[in-house]
């Protein structure tokens, strides 16, 4: 069947934010999280096709107002894709997230089929392929932001052209000081076109598994308790666990460190967890120094 595609404007709000995790002791770790969104939506324009203008455009009373909404109609149908104009690019997008090949994505959104659909999805807006011309159903989208060149990929459920069921929001990119690829995925629940419920986020940085972990997720952001593990320089093995409510962490006092005798750094920061041993002696603590920290599924940060 012919696919169909649509394009919607979401407006984005984005910033940035570089998270340093150091142990209070003696361990240096390093954690990176970007970006802050606020979402407005609207109602995507459906975009008919070829055949279907064709049909309008013949029918025989018609005011003028009637005729000029269907020359605009066609016109979108034209310059938006004009049937399958974008389906060898979106079936390769697919081949691509199902089998997580990073580099392939990169070169096919680097490809001249990309560029092309990046100029008719301007800043903000989103186009949904559905390969068997659904307008439910599983499909992929290229989404882009107006406050960044950032452009990202889903692929998965869709209700309405909505994000809705399970799917794969994918982030592949080259802006590093080294210029090797840095990839943030997710791959979990998804409700009202916002990462909603369980899911599991990999960050990959040079082929360095930097993140790879289960999350609970509320509109875009995790919740809930989570376990570390650290090893000091002398080898002990230190434990702990942190917590983070709407993304952002629950923290331990400064208060607190001074009563088990740790220095209070003077830059901004913010303790998370105490780390103990198996005998249940407090080792160390971690600490995340910045001024505004938030963790959850890129461009979906409040």
């Amino acid at each position: 069947m012919e696919r169909q595609g649509r394009i919607a404007a979401v407006s984005v709000i984005v910033a940035f934010a570089v998270i340093i995790l150091t142990g209070c002791t003696t361990e240096k770790q390093t954690e990176a999280a970007k970006g802050a969104q606020q979402r407005t939506e609207h109602d995507a324009e459906k975009i008919v096709s070829d055949d279907t203008a064709e049909a309008i455009n013949q029918e025989q009373e018609q005011t003028p107002k009637d005729k000029e909404s269907q020359e605009t109609a066609g016109k979108a149908v034209r310059e938006d894709g004009k049937g399958n104009l974008y389906r060898p690019l979106m079936e390769a997008v697919i081949e691509a997230i199902e089998a997580d090949d990073e580099q392939a994505l990169y070169n096919l959104q680097n490809g001249e089929e990309a560029k092309a659909l990046a100029a008719a999805v301007r800043n903000g807006e989103h186009y949904i392929y559905f390969p068997n011309g659904e307008e439910s159903g599983k499909g992929v989208g290229f989404y882009t932001f107006e406050e960044c060149s950032c452009k990202q990929w889903y692929y998965g459920d869709y209700r309405d052209g909505k994000r809705e069921g399970k799917g794969i929001w994918y982030y592949v990119s080259s802006s590093t000081e080294d210029g090797s690829l840095y990839k943030e995925v997710y791959n979990g629940d998804w409700k009202e076109d916002a990462p909603d419920g369980k899911g599991r986020q990999i960050t990959v940085l040079g082929g360095n598994v930097q993140t790879n972990k289960k999350y609970k997720v509320k509109n875009g952001l995790f919740y809930g308790t989570y376990h570390i593990k650290d090893k000091l320089e002398d080898g002990t093995v230190v434990r702990g666990e942190y917590k983070l409510k709407k993304g952002k962490y629950v923290t331990i006092s400064d208060e607190e460190l001074e009563a088990n005798n740790f220095a209070v750094p003077e830059e901004p920061h913010l303790a998370i967890a105490f780390l103990y041993n198996k005998a249940g002696e407090l080792k160390s603590c971690s600490m995340v120094y910045a001024n505004d920290i938030t963790k959850g599924v890129k461009h979906f940060y409040k």
